[in-house]
């Protein structure tokens, strides 16, 4: 299975303790692919529940891993999903 070469890492402001014990300072999230899109829209739950479960699988995390960090910086992971959306000669470099 191939992945879009681009990702995007974002340094959380609040690192948290994964359940295995292993501490998450930074997330690495992958361009989403159709296929993403169309499984979010077959997912079950609300919308804010099938976004959270789109944006782990996008990160290579539980649902349980996302729902540790805090807003501020699940709402940093949203940010950088939705800079995947621009296409690829507007998305901002990252810094």
């Amino acid at each position: 299975m191939s992945f879009p070469a681009e990702t995007r890492t974002i340094k959380l402001f609040t690192p948290v303790t994964l359940e295995g014990g292993a501490e998450l300072n930074a997330v690495h999230m992958r361009e989403p692919l159709v296929r993403d899109r169309i499984a979010h829209a077959k997912d079950r739950g609300n919308e804010e529940e099938r976004e959270a479960r789109m944006i782990a699988q996008l990160c290579n995390l539980s649902e349980q891993d996302i729902w540790l960090l805090t807003a501020a910086d699940y709402s940093q992971l949203t940010d950088a999903f939705n800079v995947f959306m621009l296409p690829p000669g507007e998305r901002p470099k990252e810094s």
